[in-house]
């Protein structure tokens, strides 16, 4: 949390410009930030300009044999400009947004799945209903269920709409974290031990598989088996922290 509420200064500040650079500096400053107290791996990737899973980032939290994987799409709309076009229609005349929103739901029931939302406005600016702190963030399966209600596939995203749904619906990126990691969101996956990777199978269709590995130690600073990874889904963020590392409850970051 203290990171994101970083990142939001920082944006504020015009320091950080960009969806890409929020999400990079987010990664890259969870890595620097925990790696006294685990094994802590960050890597970015240029944006790609398909998302096969609707995400930018995912996120790896690791304890012993098994492991919790996040993914989420960030989005800018400057909430200081209400008219500002965030979303647009794609060439099937469908929201892009809510086309994003429909790839994630292919991950629903492995990942924990949320959409995170970049806010540049003074702290406290419009809160409610979005957060006076860091981002605003909506679990994937609020978003899915606002867009059908509200007919968001044949036309844009407006604030507006985004003000609806995060006033039934706005959370942190601590509440984010504390429900993937005590296993309120997302399924624990087993590690394959002969390569340290992650087998996940979509449990709707089996056909739909994902591959997941994990940086070895010598690999910290910089692993080719996750860039092709993150090549191959289109992901632009990788974070990774193995928690079983040196954990004692008590983690406080300076």
């Amino acid at each position: 949390m203290r990171i994101d509420l970083r990142c939001r200064r920082e944006l504020q500040g015009g320091r950080l410009v960009s969806e890409r650079d929020y999400v990079t500096a987010l990664g890259t400053r969870i890595r620097d930030g925990f790696f006294h107290e685990f094994d802590c791996y960050s890597q970015t990737l240029r944006p790609s300009d398909e998302q096969g899973n609707g995400a930018d980032g995912i996120i790896v939290f690791r304890y012993e044999n098994q492991v919790k994987i996040g993914v989420f799409e960030a989005k800018r709309p400057q909430l200081s400009h209400l008219d500002y076009r965030w979303d647009e229609l794609s060439s099937r005349n469908l929201s892009h947004f809510t086309e994003q929103i429909e790839n994630q739901r292919k991950w629903k029931d492995v990942f924990a799945v949320w959409e995170m939302f970049l806010n540049e406005l003074p702290d406290n600016d419009l809160s409610p209903p979005f957060e006076p702190f860091g981002s605003t963030c909506i679990w994937h399966s609020d978003a899915y269920r606002f867009a059908g209600r509200n007919g968001l596939y044949t036309r844009p995203w407006r604030t507006t709409d985004l003000s609806a749904l995060a006033e039934k619906s706005s959370i942190n990126i601590y509440k984010v974290v504390y429900d993937i990691i005590s296993c309120k969101k997302g399924r624990p996956l087993s590690i394959n031990p002969s390569d340290d990777s992650v087998t996940v199978i979509n449990p709707g269709d089996n056909d739909i598989t994902m591959e997941v590995p994990l940086p070895l130690p010598r690999e910290l600073d910089y692993d080719p088996r996750v860039a092709a990874f993150m090549e191959k889904n289109r992901f632009e963020s990788y974070t990774y922290l193995n928690l079983s590392k040196g954990f004692d409850g008590k983690v406080i970051l300076e």
